[in-house]
């Protein structure tokens, strides 16, 4: 009786061992498994020019089966050095996967390097090329140093079987906010606009959507930080914001510079209405 029961507790904890290794599942697994159904719900909506339902269908698939996935590990490529593997950046990722033909808002550049040369040093920022090395020359000039600039031939890279989910599944320019351990938390399209806009607006715009993933990247390192403190220093945090807002100053100013942008543009609609 007593084997019996040794053996059903080694089950039951070698099950459960199994199945929370089983749990970290990798985006490409995740993807491969959702991205025909998805394709054919969003050409469906595309074609019938619901571009509301399409947005929808890609908030559905990456809150419902990509979240939560880990990132496969592959290699990409700088303008000078060694090769880099993902699993070589220690802090949470920031990425961005763009190719040279692709035409940024005018003030995307200049908003993500001034968030970068802000957070640098608790992210990081990569933003990956679909491009040859003398194409990423060309345009690395645009981007603050502290920006990651990496490409990837995919004709050439020996983990295409990643390479083209990434390129081909989602499309791109695309944000791919993952932890340290390579945990996505989220994916996001890069924001748009008419290419009319003026460069103050067109920053503002920007700055606001990138300034989103950078609070999710922070706010995921400060819960994982939290997570660490012991209870009295818990309490301490908690009974000094009686208020119950609980994000950071970064983050409480991020999100009053957007309530002012938000302002400003509604502001601005509404004397377009009156004229």
């Amino acid at each position: 009786m007593k084997k019996l029961l040794v053996l059903g507790i080694l089950f039951i904890y070698f099950t459960n061992s199994f199945a929370q290794e089983e749990r970290k599942i990798p985006f490409s697994t995740a993807i491969s498994a959702h991205i025909v159904k998805y394709n054919q719900k969003i050409d469906a909506a595309y074609k019938d020019n619901d571009l509301e339902r399409a947005e929808s269908l890609f908030d559905s698939l990456v809150r419902n089966h990509l979240s939560g996935t880990y990132m496969d590990n592959f290699s990409v490529y700088p303008l000078k050095g060694d090769p880099i593997a993902l699993e070589d950046y220690e802090k949470p990722i920031f990425l961005i996967t763009y190719a040279s033909w692709c035409v940024p808002g005018i003030g995307e550049i200049p908003a993500l390097n001034d968030l970068v040369d802000r957070f640098h040093d608790q992210i990081d920022f990569v933003v990956l090329f679909w491009d040859n090395k003398e194409k990423l020359k060309q345009k690395s000039k645009e981007y603050s140093e502290n920006i990651k600039l990496v490409h990837i031939d995919e004709k050439t890279n020996q983990d295409s079987y990643i390479i083209n989910k990434l390129k081909h599944a989602l499309g791109f320019p695309m944000m791919y906010f993952m932890d340290e351990n390579k945990k996505i938390l989220d994916i996001r399209k890069i924001v748009t606009h008419h290419s009319s806009e003026t460069l103050s607006n067109s920053y503002n715009i920007h700055f606001n959507s990138l300034s989103k993933g950078v609070s999710l990247l922070i706010a995921d390192l400060d819960l994982n930080a939290n997570s660490d403190l012991s209870t009295e220093d818990t309490k301490i945090i908690n009974t000094s914001n009686d208020s119950g807002d609980r994000r950071t100053d970064e983050e409480r100013r991020i999100d009053e510079e957007y309530e002012k942008y938000r302002k400003e543009r509604d502001s601005i609609n509404n004397r377009r209405k009156d004229n």
